[in-house]
């Protein structure tokens, strides 16, 4: 009988080794100096929009913004936060923050004004960066702003910022004009906080995800193989650069490797896309199931088919995605689209296809250097095919801990594993196949349903675009499926559509078949651009409530 670790390890990934990691060094050196100094001087590595930028040329604005930083006074180790969108001046501060030992903190700027406050006062940081666009949140809370804040760095006209005292509120201009092309890197422990991100907080309080030095060999070092980085790809990711799935794989591991990134400063929508892609022939785009949804939509509707010819690698990652958006996508572009699955917590992907080993729907295998395991509900490790249980990982790039939460990380980190929440299951060749999240899956008389499992049935349908399935109460007190439906554009539901979705459902069980249906234009999301299944359950409680 064949070992179950020998159907998902491959001789690829027992071969592999991680890199021997300096003690001290600084790690934009490591994704810069080395490029900016030799025969990539002039190589581009950063494109943004309209304005292409040479290795030498984004180490010099990388080195002005770190002067910057030091001319205020910002001390090393203490935390930035950055609340604002892709930008080359994002770009040269979270870089220049950690060429000068400061500590940047990344959050999506599409959070409101109360989590803003939340995050300033959780951090603690002594300085924050924000896009002008933002400061009318800043201005909402101005009488509540923590008094450990000390400068405001604005990108854009600071005009709008609020009165603060004794607060210094500049421009990014401000900061960085006159200021000197070099700055000496601070050198930092291999095992020291060098940046954070924070989690989505879908199932609760925003925890601060704290990284170390060290992720910036290794991390490249793993992926890099794995997806045959080399310095002649052109890497757009659609997430933006506050995500780990936007930094990592669209910035950091192409400078690694002296290649090209392609960032853009509007968001996602399939014209600007298509725009971008176009204009800049990217090689590899990294991307989530929104935004290839939307593409096909409009590349289907469009006169002319988008020209994607230089793509040579899509990949995934965020949330399951039906057969028929995989068969969909390859049908008009010729690509396959490999799915992966990944956690700001271990530093982007953990379990992903590629372009050597994939199986269409699946997540994949482990990427080289993360181990894997599956707990059953008593703790038990899975070593059967076809059989959930929660996914456990392991990897040197997992979360130091979790800023000012103890007890969250006691739960999650045992060990040298990480309790991830996600169900997975392999199959008889080693893929890993999602089954749901823990926190999301719920019995209907007594039987288990992953809302994963039911809304894959549902987009089936040729005139359903997405759905999302929850957990609701009817009248009895009995938990029943409820399915909120978004059609495609131009389809309107009617009777005939609602029995085909049912049937859809009912070949999986009866059981599944949601009480409740409720077609809808959108589905919430997190900032990670994922289903928001928690705002629906609680809009559905607020509304059982109130009538």
């Amino acid at each position: 009988m064949t070992d179950y670790k020998e159907r998902i390890y491959g001789p690829e990934w027992r071969a592999y080794s991680d890199p021997n990691v300096p003690e001290y060094f600084n790690p934009t050196t490591v994704v810069l100096d080395r490029h900016a100094a030799g025969a990539r001087a002039g190589h581009t590595a950063l494109i943004v929009d309209d304005g292409g930028y040479s290795y030498a040329e984004v180490l010099r604005h990388v080195c002005r913004a770190a002067n910057g930083l030091a001319s205020l006074g910002i001390e090393p180790q203490t935390r930035l936060l950055m609340f604002a969108t892709d930008s080359v001046e994002f770009i040269a501060t979270w870089l220049g923050a950690i060429r000068a030992g400061v500590v940047p903190v990344v959050v999506s700027d599409a959070y409101k004004a109360p989590n803003l406050l939340y995050f300033l006062n959780d951090t603690a940081c002594r300085s924050l960066y924000i896009d002008a666009e933002q400061l009318d949140k800043l201005r909402e809370i101005a009488d509540s702003i923590p008094w450990t804040l000390k400068h405001v760095i604005v990108r854009g006209d600071p005009a709008a910022a609020p009165e603060t005292g004794d607060r210094n509120t500049l421009s990014f201009e401000e900061m960085t004009e006159g200021q000197p092309d070099s700055f000496p890197p601070v050198p930092l422990h291999h095992n020291d906080v060098t940046y954070m991100f924070y989690s989505g907080g879908t199932t609760g309080t925003a925890k601060g995800i704290t990284h170390l030095a060290h992720d910036f060999y290794i991390c490249p070092s793993r992926h890099g193989p794995f997806l045959e980085y080399t310095e002649d790809d052109i890497v757009h990711a659609t997430s933006k650069k506050y995500f780990t799935h936007g930094i990592w794989p669209g910035v950091l591991i192409p400078f690694f490797y002296g290649a090209t990134s392609v960032i853009s400063r509007p968001p996602p929508t399939p014209e600007n896309l298509v725009r971008v892609i176009e204009a800049t022939r990217p090689t590899k785009l990294v991307t989530v199931p929104t935004v290839i949804k939307n593409l096909l939509v409009y590349s289907e509707q469009a006169e002319t088919k988008p020209d994607l010819s230089s793509l040579g690698v899509v990949t995934s990652a965020s949330e399951k995605m039906p057969p028929e958006v995989f068969e969909r996508f390859h049908a008009l572009f010729g690509l396959e689209i490999l799915d992966s699955i990944g956690s700001s917590e271990i530093t982007y992907e953990w379990i992903a296809n590629r372009q050597k080993e994939f199986r269409r729907g699946s997540l994949g295998k482990p990427v080289f250097g993360f181990q894997a395991k599956l707990m059953d509900d008593d703790g038990v490790e899975v070593t059967e095919p076809g059989v959930d249980g929660e996914v456990w990982i392991k990897s040197v790039t997992t979360c130091f801990f979790y800023w000012r939460k103890l007890e969250k990380t006691q739960q999650t980190f045992i060990g040298e594993w990480m309790r991830t929440g996600d169900t997975l299951q392999f199959d008889e060749d080693g893929f890993f196949w999602f089954s749901g999240r823990s926190d999301d899956v719920f019995k209907v008389k007594g039987l288990w349903v992953s809302p994963i499992e039911v809304e894959g049935a549902i987009t089936e349908h040729e005139a359903v675009l997405e759905a999302a399935v929850i957990a609701v109460e009817d009248r009895d007190g009995l938990t029943k499926p409820k399915a909120f439906v978004v059609l495609r554009p131009g389809v309107q539901p009617d009777q005939a559509i609602a029995d085909a979705l049912r049937e859809n459902v009912r070949r999986i069980g009866g059981y599944k078949v949601p009480d409740e249906w409720e077609f809808v234009t959108a589905l919430p999301r997190t900032t990670l651009m994922k289903i928001d299944r928690r705002t629906l359950r609680e809009m559905e409680r607020e509304k059982n409530a109130g009538g």
